[in-house]
């Protein structure tokens, strides 16, 4: 900067101008001249600093495409994922269901062959009704024949007695008095026993007088035989035809065998005759009966009375088989 004196100016004054020239002869190098420097431009600084704005930018955007996709990516997977799983669950129930099928269509066939057996089983039923239904056409003419041949009996036994008879019985049945009585060869359970004397139309055997008692104890000793005696119905022991049981007084009075000896003297000079009588009353129970036991592993208890092998009562369960008696009234014979 160089100093000029302005006309009009007073001398010594300094006088500030816009030109510039540059002084090659000043060689001042103080402080004054050094801060004195040129400004960079405006411009310049700009487009150095925006210089890397595009790149971070652009790597900004990259990276934010780069993260979208990998998360698109994962949501992708798991979709696949999910996709995957409902694909094996299905590949499983059609697995199951083909599965089930093929078991549904052996089953059918099973089921047919077992149709198809039942249904041969039937026919092979029906054959045997027909059969049965022919037997028992033969059986009820049978039956029949049997009937005739014990009337033409009773007529030949009134005929043999004059008139006498009253009543006869049918055959292989054995007559006491006004009843029929028939003692089997075979054993049934006590409810079975009773079903077969009532086809015969018959039942089991009841005794209510000595006179029965004696006569059908003569023909089942020493065997067992049921008769028409039981308590299974109300628990009380009662006939089959729904009278009460009663004892006779004879046992009920003695209990377990009782003899008594009457010893009779007869005398003849020189000679002297001694006789003993004895006379025995005997329970119509066995000793201890009835007792109802229930230890014979048949269940239940003893409600059922046979006539054991001494000709004495003792109570059994009803599903034992033993022979029976049957009692029915004789036949009127024809005129």
């Amino acid at each position: 900067m160089k100093e000029a004196e302005e006309p009009g100016s007073v001398k010594g004054a300094v006088v500030m101008t816009t030109e510039y020239h540059d002084d090659f002869n000043n060689t001042d190098t103080s402080d004054i001249r050094t801060l004195w420097t040129k400004e960079p431009e405006l411009g310049k600084v700009d487009r150095e600093k925006w210089k890397w704005a595009g790149p971070v930018l652009c790597a900004a955007v990259l990276l934010a495409l780069i993260i979208s996709v990998s998360i698109s990516n994962i949501k992708t997977d798991n979709r696949f994922s999910s996709v995957e799983k409902i694909v094996a669950n299905l590949s499983s129930v059609i697995q199951t269901t083909t599965t089930a099928l093929e078991h549904s269509k052996a089953s059918e066939e099973v089921l047919q062959k077992e149709v198809g057996r039942l249904k041969f089983l039937m026919e092979m039923t029906r054959q045997k009704l027909d059969s049965v239904s022919e037997k028992m056409k033969g059986i009820n003419e049978v039956e029949s024949l049997r009937s005739s041949i014990a009337n033409i009996k009773c007529t030949l036994q009134r005929l043999l007695n004059n008139g006498t008879s009253v009543g006869c019985c049918p055959l292989g049945w054995v007559v006491s008095g006004s009843s029929c009585y028939f003692f089997s060869s075979d054993g049934l359970p006590w409810n079975q026993a009773r079903d077969y004397c009532f086809q015969s139309n018959a039942q089991l055997a009841v005794l209510k007088t000595p006179q029965d008692w004696d006569f059908v104890t003569s023909h089942t000793m020493p065997l067992f035989y049921w008769l028409g005696l039981s308590d299974e119905r109300t628990g009380n022991w009662e006939w089959i035809d729904g009278t009460p049981y009663i004892m006779d007084r004879r046992y009920q009075q003695h209990p377990q065998p009782l003899c008594v000896c009457v010893y009779i003297s007869l005398c003849s000079d020189p000679v002297c005759v001694c006789v003993c009588v004895c006379v025995c009353v005997c329970s119509q129970w066995k000793p201890g009966q009835p007792d109802n036991w229930k230890g014979h592993g048949l269940g239940g208890t003893e409600d059922c009375a046979m006539i054991h092998s001494n000709g004495q009562l003792n109570d059994d369960h009803c599903t034992r088989s033993y022979r029976y008696v049957c009692q029915g009234h004789t036949m009127k014979p024809t005129q």
